[in-house]
């Protein structure tokens, strides 16, 4: 396939040697591109908001990736995904977006992780973001194909993790090992997000992974 990926902060960078890897062409779009990427990634400097680099970068895709920040000065991740999924859908491609367990409920029928005791609170604003973005995505119209990939509670650069090749996922709650823990290293979760691609499960809804 063919696909366009924005962003190539910790996610984007591994989303994208892994789509590399599994065979896609990808090209990827950051203002400031991860100079560390495959070689066989088409990188492209730009801003999602530029009409033209957004134009140019997406013609032909059959897949729009968004792995990016959920802050930013320009509105952050809603104004970007806001852009994203009106390409996708004028154009006819498919809308991936990188994203966050905090706004899924912990349990089936239970609270949000957000909403939980202890969640920290310094993480309101990104909380707020993911949860606006996913509402976004569910009043766009039906004509576009889109999934939010949410990542687990543990997951970041301080926990990057090992490539295992194993995960689980689920539509109705976080994902958790034996242990109660809801995590999952990047590889491993970029792993997921090309397998979702290339056997979608989900279509115009979210889904989460975990070990």
């Amino acid at each position: 396939m063919k696909i366009t990926l924005f962003g190539t902060g910790f996610v984007g960078s591994a989303l994208a040697r892994e789509l590399v890897e599994v065979g896609h062409t990808v090209t990827a779009v950051a203002r400031h591109p991860d100079s560390l990427l495959a070689p066989s990634v088409s990188i492209v400097a730009g801003s999602v908001h530029d009409p033209a680099v957004v134009a140019d970068t997406t013609a032909g895709a059959e897949v729009i990736v968004s792995a990016l920040s959920p802050l930013d000065d320009n509105g952050g991740l809603p104004a970007s995904t806001s852009v994203l999924a009106v390409t996708a859908d004028k154009i006819g491609a498919r809308l991936g977006v990188v994203g966050s367990s905090a706004i899924l409920p912990v349990t089936p029928d239970g609270p949000r992780h957000a909403d939980t005791a202890g969640f920290p609170d310094w993480l309101a604003d990104r909380v707020t973001a993911h949860q606006r973005t996913l509402d976004q995505l569910g009043n766009t119209p039906d004509t576009l194909d889109w999934f939010y990939l949410a990542a687990p509670g543990e997951f970041g650069p301080h926990a990057r993790g090992v490539r295992t090749g194993r995960y689980r996922t689920s539509v109705t709650a976080q994902v958790s090992d034996a242990t109660g823990r809801s995590r999952i290293g990047v590889e491993d979760y970029c792993i997921a997000f090309a397998g979702e691609l290339q056997v979608p499960t989900v279509h115009r809804g979210w889904l989460t992974v975990g070990y």
